[in-house]
């Protein structure tokens, strides 16, 4: 029997607001990282939930400690991940309406005396980052998520994903220009995963793309290495894989920078942490 025992009946909407690593001024909705065959176990506590993680396919090779930094986070803090992460994942799956209705109505409240004032002091909601963890499983997710920003201009909406069979279904139905210019997709690249995709589709994604260069195992070639070193990087990241700190001391986060929060089309690359 898992640890956690979720339903969607009893499920409700969770919504963060920061991190160590994106700041305080950026909301977040997470799902379960994993997926069918990947499962979350904690040495002796077991199964923590049977609901499989939202990564399919695209959980392969980092499902494992030490590499996916959602894996790790759902483990180590499961008494707050799990059910909120859990719950997320079974509404996301079975009752995407309700979750939507309630995702809109969050924002709605708070940011209506904003929306009707455009005083920026009541702007409470400005950015929303969409799955810290969990990944884009289906076509009808990702035009929910492109409706909701549409609803909401006054909001960035931003995400990292692998999902380019979901990305090309969506491009394919609706054409390159129906895109919320509010919502940003990051496209998440790894020694070449996302190659194909972006020379389809040249500019019309960010890209994010993963640097293990400076490690001793890694696999690129010469020629990889010295484009990645010249192309811009998460300014949050040391070459190291240390968290990187401002002049005061304190740590930098994603909402110092935005560069994943707005549409430009660009590349950045983050070393391996």
């Amino acid at each position: 029997m898992a640890l956690y025992l979720l339903s969607v009946d009893n499920a409700k909407l969770h919504v963060s607001k920061g991190n160590r690593k994106i700041g305080k001024g950026i909301w977040s909705f997470s799902t379960l990282p994993g997926n069918q065959d990947h499962l979350l176990y904690v040495k002796g506590k077991g199964l923590l939930t049977t609901v499989p993680g939202t990564c399919s396919k695209y959980c392969d090779g980092c499902a494992k400690d030490g590499c996916c930094y959602a894996w790790r986070d759902a483990k180590l803090h499961s008494n707050a991940c799990i059910p909120a992460w859990g719950e997320n994942t079974l509404l996301l799956r079975e009752d995407p309406k309700r979750l939507f209705k309630d995702i809109d109505m969050f924002i709605k409240i708070r940011n209506n005396k904003y929306v009707q004032t455009k005083d920026e002091r009541y702007h409470r909601v400005r950015i929303w980052r969409w799955h810290v963890s969990g990944e884009i499983e289906s076509l009808q997710q990702l035009e929910l998520m492109n409706d909701i920003a549409i609803k909401h201009p006054e909001v960035n909406f931003s995400v990292y994903t692998k999902n380019f069979d979901v990305l090309t279904k969506y491009l394919k139905k609706y054409g390159t220009n129906s895109i919320a210019d509010n919502f940003i997709i990051n496209i998440s690249e790894w020694h070449g995963v996302a190659k194909k995709f972006l020379d389809k589709y040249p500019g019309l994604f960010n890209v994010f793309e993963y640097d293990d260069s400076q490690l001793k195992d890694c696999t690129l070639s010469q020629s990889e290495k010295d484009r990645l070193a010249k192309t811009p990087h998460c300014m949050a990241v040391c070459a190291d894989g240390s968290h990187r700190l401002d002049k005061d001391g304190k740590p930098i986060t994603c909402d110092h920078c935005k560069r994943c929060y707005t549409k430009t089309g660009a590349r950045t690359a983050v070393y391996a942490h």
